[in-house]
């Protein structure tokens, strides 16, 4: 006789409505769909499914072929019982809400199509709506899938699920998302944080309001993702007086947690602001206050109205690779493992290019004198054999030209 089902529960999947039966045995926890949606019905089921587990009977039902009309979405919550534990709560949400409920149920409707005929079209479907790169993550999702519905018996072959050629672009994202952000500089920075509220008040709660300066401020000196500084919380990731801020691995978009050094003036901003329990600056739409401000700190008009706290991001990460040729510095407090997207932050910039010229000037006056037999006073003081110093602290590369050590490093990488 099959031990009683203590500790089982049921629990009812919110996008399919299948109740699922969970409980722990042998120190294992189960997470097992009762293919039904009816509770009297799915109570019965969990029972079943419980005493196959005690008895060890369970293996072998899992085998068991799907009918060929199954619902596709009651076999993908199956699988995402199966993996919910090896995935973060917002990985999780991702896979069940956006690849399996919003774009592979729809499409396939039951497992039996998840077909390579059937998985062609649904690439074809989806490049006339995203990019390449969009298609490509939700097929790295539904090769998963796919693998697991074979081993389980759920489809009769393996379906090649082929990545589109390089080539392939897709189709662009709506234009409602802004995908190119602007760059300023240090002086355009600071005056348009000098021009932004202390606070502003919520229109959600009457008599609330939220920091906003200080939470630029600290944009502007950590470079960090608007979502990052949206999660910092008190005492989690940062005490008052404080010299480093704590990057949880859950707020961090790369998944990159770490512990980030503070300058003081990031230091004072969340000194200012900081609460004593609790989320510091929360998820707001700042976009009416930077685009007043910046009006307000005399930037153009069509750079004024396009401004967001991403730019912020991008504007810092620039100025970064103009002043320091660390890389390993900037990867990390840009949150980037690789750094070739580093190196995507770097953009071009005018007195970015006044520099290199006055660097270039330098460098001929100092070669002329060579020639001519005119020595400055420094190269006197040179002793001889010493090694050539470029200016800058660059590197000369292939051709006579220089490039600084980072963009050597990045360009160069795998």
């Amino acid at each position: 006789m099959a031990r009683t089902a203590e500790g089982l529960k049921l629990i009812r999947d919110r996008r399919t409505g299948v109740f699922l039966a969970r409980f722990t045995h042998a120190g294992r926890a189960y997470k097992l769909s009762t293919r039904e949606r009816d509770p009297r019905a799915a109570s019965g089921a969990a029972s079943r499914l419980y005493a196959d587990v005690v008895a060890g009977r369970f293996k072998a039902r899992r085998a068991e072929i799907a009918p060929s009309n199954q619902a596709f979405d009651e076999v993908a919550a199956l699988w995402l019982a199966e993996i919910e534990s090896s995935l973060d709560e917002q990985t999780f949400g991702l896979y069940r809400d956006i690849y399996v409920g919003t774009h592979f149920t729809p499409f396939f409707k039951t497992i039996d199509t998840l077909t390579t005929v059937r998985a062609e079209e649904y690439i074809a479907a989806r490049l006339n709506k995203v990019t390449r790169g969009t298609v490509k993550k939700e097929l790295s999702v539904l090769r998963r899938f796919a693998k697991w519905a074979r081993r389980r018996g759920y489809v009769a072959a393996m379906p090649e699920i082929e990545t589109p050629a390089r080539n392939v672009t897709g189709k662009a994202a709506s234009r409602s998302r802004k995908r190119v952000f602007q760059v300023f500089t240090p002086s355009e920075m600071a005056a348009i944080i000098a021009k932004l509220p202390e606070y502003t008040k919520t229109r959600r709660y009457v008599g609330d309001s939220y920091p906003v300066r200080a939470r630029f401020v600290l944009a502007w000196e950590t470079a960090l993702r608007p979502e990052t500084l949206n999660q910092i919380r008190v005492p989690d990731d940062y005490r008052p007086g404080e010299h480093a801020l704590l990057i949880r691995d859950e707020a961090d978009k790369a998944r990159y947690g770490r512990e980030l050094p503070l300058s003081s003036e990031a230091r004072a901003a969340l000194d200012s602001v900081c609460p004593e329990l609790g989320t510091i600056f929360g998820e707001h739409d700042y976009r009416a206050q930077l685009r007043k401000a910046a009006r307000a700190a005399g930037i153009a008009e069509h750079r004024a109205k396009a401004t967001s706290d991403y730019d912020f991001r991008h504007s810092r990460l620039t100025h970064l690779g103009e002043v320091s040729n660390n890389l390993s510095g900037i990867m990390y407090l840009a949150g980037h493992k690789d750094p070739g997207t580093t190196a995507h932050y770097m953009r071009p910039q005018k007195r970015a290019a006044e520099k290199v010229l006055a660097a270039a000037s330098a460098a001929a006056r100092s070669e002329f004198r060579a020639h001519s037999g005119h020595r400055t006073s420094s190269a006197r003081s040179e002793p001889s054999g010493a090694p050539d110093r470029k200016p800058n602290n660059n590197n000369r590369v292939r051709g006579g030209g220089l490039e600084p050590p980072w963009l050597l490093t990045a360009s160069t990488s795998s």
